[in-house]
């Protein structure tokens, strides 16, 4: 087996082969991703839908009164 080692960036979802890599298609391979955490995500990336986004850090309105069990079914 050969081994080739290279530094690259993600893109859209996909680790790019440098251009002299030449790997034909059904070839079986063994691949082994090493990468540094930050803590910070790269921009653009996902931070889960939504709702969990909200969730974690609920928004904050003055003077809110949320509805009661019946006001919300009478909508």
């Amino acid at each position: 087996m050969q081994a080739i080692e290279f530094d690259t960036v993600v893109q859209a979802h996909s680790i790019p082969l440098p251009i002299p890599v030449m790997l034909a298609p059904g070839l079986p391979v063994r691949v082994v991703v090493m990468y540094e955490e930050t803590g910070i995500p790269p921009a653009g990336a996902s931070q889960g839908d939504a709702i969990s986004a909200l969730c974690a850090n609920p928004l904050v309105v003055p003077d809110f009164v949320p509805l009661s069990r019946d006001e919300a079914h009478e909508r």
